[in-house]
C-alpha cells in the first residue's frame, strides 16, 4: 500500500485515544474518517471528511459500516470504540456486564467480519486492534474489562492464521493505562501515558511501509 493513498477509518473517536487520534490528523498525510457513537460538537478543519455516526452495539449499524467502507475505499481499520468500568465483580450490575461483552467483545468481533470480508475482497487491507495490557495482566476491579479485552486478542490471533494469504495484515496494540476520562479517579493519573504520545506512536505504525510485519505491540510508559 502507498502510505500516501491510506484512508483510515478510527472507531471511537469521540474521546480518549479516539480522540487522540481525530485530533493529530493533520499531523499526518492520511485521510482519516473519524466514527462517532453520535452526533458531537466539534469545529471540523477544512477538508474534513464527513464521520461513520451510530451506536456499535446497534444490528444496523454494521450494514451502515460495510457501505461505508466501501464508499470510501477504507484501506485501514483502527478499532478502537470500548467500553470501561472499574469495580468489584459483586458491584458490578448484569446490565453493566452485558454492555461490555457486547460493546467491547461481541459488537467488535460482528465489525471486524465485514472489514475482514472488505479487505478480503478488495485483495489487501490493514487492520489495528486497541487492546489493552489489562488483557496480559488483568488486575482487580477489572474482571469484565480483562475478560472481554482477552476475548478479542485471542480473536484477533486466530483471525490472523486465518487471513495468511490474503494480504490482510492485523496488528494489534495493547496500550498501557492512559490519561482518559476512565481513568480520571487514579492517585497517578499525571503520570499516565498521554494519548497524543500513543496515537502518534500508531501513526507511526501505519506509516511506516517496510517490508516487516508486527503482530502485537505492547505500548507503556518507559521506566514502568
Amino acid at each position: 500500500m502507498e502510505v500516501c493513498e491510506l484512508n483510515i477509518l478510527i472507531t471511537g473517536c469521540g474521546s480518549g485515544l479516539g480522540r487522540g487520534f481525530f485530533e493529530m490528523r493533520k499531523d499526518y498525510s492520511h485521510n482519516v474518517f473519524p466514527h462517532f457513537r453520535e452526533p458531537i460538537s466539534y469545529i471540523p478543519l477544512e477538508g474534513d471528511n464527513q464521520p461513520l455516526l451510530g451506536d456499535i452495539t446497534d444490528p444496523m449499524f454494521y450494514d451502515k459500516l460495510s457501505s461505508f467502507l466501501d464508499d470510501n475505499d477504507i484501506n485501514v481499520f483502527i478499532n478502537n470504540a470500548a467500553l470501561h468500568k472499574q469495580e468489584n465483580l459483586l458491584d458490578t450490575s448484569d446490565e453493566d456486564i452485558i454492555a461490555m461483552v457486547n460493546t467491547n467483545l461481541t459488537s467488535q468481533i460482528l465489525i471486524l467480519k465485514r472489514v475482514y470480508k472488505f479487505f478480503k475482497e478488495k485483495g489487501d487491507g490493514l487492520i489495528i486492534n486497541i487492546n489493552s495490557v489489562a488483557s496480559k495482566y488483568p488486575s482487580a476491579k477489572e474482571t469484565i474489562y480483562s475478560a472481554t479485552k482477552s476475548g478479542l486478542s485471542a480473536f484477533s490471533k486466530a483471525l490472523q492464521l486465518e487471513s495468511i494469504g490474503d494480504r490482510i495484515e492485523i496488528v494489534d496494540f495493547f496500550p498501557g493505562a492512559m490519561q482518559t476520562r476512565m481513568t480520571l479517579g487514579r492517585d497517578n493519573y499525571e503520570t499516565l501515558m498521554n494519548v497524543k504520545d500513543v496515537a502518534a506512536m500508531i501513526y507511526d505504525v501505519i506509516s511506516n511501509d517496510r517490508n516487516i510485519s508486527m503482530n502485537e505491540i505492547v505500548i507503556r510508559k518507559r521506566g514502568v
